[in-house]
């Protein structure tokens, strides 16, 4: 009698040991469910910081689950992409988007986000390169006392209907900044004017063949690599950049780690002469952000 009777004691533990077991089980499940649907919300909402919760808390009901733990990092990636398109850093953002579409089994929300900033991108970096060449003869015509002229090819810069797009900012800036010293030339004080230009081209560009975008003083000669460089140069001008686009992990990047990079460039067969520092920079962190070497990062890239 005693024995049946501790035999039903056992099996009522059992079961709801194994009741308890299966209820917290379900609930596990049913809040892991609701974490991933809520994620995916909030990515639809484009509230990105709640998503990059609800994934986390996917993940700690689940902490292996493959599924939550890729749509994390790509949330994660397009948000810091997201950081450096607003700070104007196109490059490294275009890399950063890429991986976002790439990411395989992650939300096609994303991804698809992800290659209409990829385009919009494409149309910035054209505009940029088509500015900075308009931008590049006005200053050369500055340096040769064409003031007039100079205004006159700076209008094509001010008249294109693009240009006011907050994208476009540090262009239109130096733009107006030569307008102003153009028409206080043309006002009648052409020959200070002029001097204090190219005085200020001097002092903030002592290295032409690093900075050929700016103008050097007319008294100078070039070489013919020198020549080439300013040419081919299709970067923007490093002294209008705002200190972060200078760092790495808050650390600023050193001229020996610019001057390493210029051979890695070079090296891969891309020259280097006809980069600034800023672009220099701007490749260095690209191939730190995508993990990849600097040779093997321009070669995509440039």
């Amino acid at each position: 009698m005693k024995r049946w009777i501790w035999i039903v004691i056992t099996l009522v533990i059992a079961l709801s040991i194994g009741g308890y077991a299966f209820a917290r089980h379900s609930q596990n499940e049913k809040l892991y469910t609701d974490a991933m649907q809520r994620g995916s919300l909030q990515i639809s909402n484009k509230n990105y910081t709640a998503a990059e919760t609800a994934y986390t808390n996917a993940l700690k009901r689940k902490p292996n689950d493959e599924k939550a733990s890729t749509i994390l990092n790509q949330t994660q990636s397009f948000m810091s992409a997201n950081d450096l398109f607003k700070d104007r850093e196109f490059a490294n953002a275009k890399s950063g988007y890429q991986s976002v579409a790439n990411t395989k089994s992650g939300s096609e929300l994303l991804k698809n986000r992800a290659q209409s900033q990829l385009t919009l991108i494409k149309t910035i970096q054209s505009n940029i390169k088509k500015y900075d060449a308009i931008y590049n003869q006005a200053l050369n015509e500055t340096g040769e006392g064409k003031y007039a002229e100079s205004n006159s090819t700076l209008d094509k810069i001010f008249s294109d209907k693009s240009i006011k797009q907050s994208y476009y900012k540090d262009v239109l800036q130096k733009a107006e900044k030569l307008r102003d010293k153009n028409n206080s030339a043309l006002n009648g004080s052409s020959s200070s004017t002029s001097n204090d230009f190219e005085s200020s081209n001097s002092s903030s560009n002592s290295n032409t063949t690093n900075n050929p975008n700016v103008a050097p003083n007319k008294n100078a000669s070039l070489t013919s690599s020198e020549k080439k460089a300013a040419a081919n140069y299709k970067g923007s001008n490093e002294y209008t950049v705002t200190p972060s686009q200078k760092e790495i992990n808050g650390k600023e990047i050193t001229a020996s780690q610019i001057a390493s990079a210029r051979k890695q460039i070079s090296a891969a067969g891309i020259d280097s002469n006809a980069m600034s520092d800023q672009d220099v920079r701007n490749v260095i962190k690209g191939a730190h952000n995508s993990n990849e070497s600097i040779g093997k990062y321009v070669k995509a890239h440039y």
